[in-house]
């Protein structure tokens, strides 16, 4: 196998890691109630809870574009900035759009800015992000789905 390859497999098998983290993560904002509570209200517990998830929304997001930039290069995709490689992934239909990503990445940037200033800020972004998960994890299925059609690599994710 090419050594870019590897590295693309290398990085599928750490989202299908951070994935399972950020599901859990995510499934426990729900449990804890989080997004009916009042910040100023949190135990340490919420805290540590929303902590690991605003965590492992930035890392999941933060290495499938690592891994949407080496898919780009393998497919001798020239780019100067992350926009080409956002376009190209909106173009092979693993995201949505280059929008929705960025507006993602605006609301993991805006809680880091937020958190535990304004409380009521912080509720409706982290209501916001919640809601994001589901989009981040449809374009691991897609891209997934993609290294596995284009490169045989791993097995297609449903």
């Amino acid at each position: 196998m090419k050594t870019h390859l590897q590295l693309i497999a290398s990085r599928l098998a750490q989202l299908e890691k951070l994935r399972t983290y950020l599901v859990h993560a995510t499934g426990k904002i729900g449990q804890c109630g989080m997004l009916q509570k009042n910040p100023a209200e949190y135990s340490l517990d919420d805290s540590n809870n929303l902590a690991a998830f605003r965590m492992r929304v930035s890392e999941f997001q933060e290495h499938l574009g690592k891994l949407l930039a080496s898919i780009a290069r393998e497919e001798e995709i020239e780019y100067s900035g992350f926009s080409d490689v956002l376009a190209f992934a909106e173009k092979s239909r693993i995201i949505d759009s280059e929008s929705a990503w960025k507006e993602i990445r605006e609301i993991r940037n805006q809680i880091n800015h937020e958190y535990e200033d304004d409380p009521e800020a912080l509720t409706e972004i982290v209501k916001k992000m919640v809601d994001c998960i589901p989009s981040l994890l449809e374009w691991e299925t897609g891209t997934r789905n993609y290294c596995a059609a284009k490169f045989g690599l791993g097995e297609s994710a449903s």
